[in-house]
């Protein structure tokens, strides 16, 4: 089963304080990141490392993951 996730790595913060988001794929225990255009802040992120709800990127990443996985459902059909 597919699994689409947006996610950060905390160790590749750039040099102006933000993180590139990436998309996580993971088929059969293999997973692939494809890198975003999107850029997160920490004031952005929970403790925890998760997005926070509610704000205006975290509605961009909730769009794009719907996005990919759309795609995916169309390419399974076909």
């Amino acid at each position: 089963m597919l699994t689409i996730k947006a996610e950060i790595k905390r160790q590749e913060q750039k040099a102006d304080g933000t993180y590139n988001i990436k998309v996580r794929f993971t088929l059969n225990r293999k997973v692939k990141r494809l890198s975003t255009s999107l850029f997160i802040k920490p004031s952005d992120l929970t403790k925890t490392g998760n997005f926070k709800k509610g704000t205006a990127i975290y509605k961009e990443i909730e769009q794009l993951v719907t996005s990919y996985q759309q795609k995916c459902d169309a390419i399974k059909l076909t």
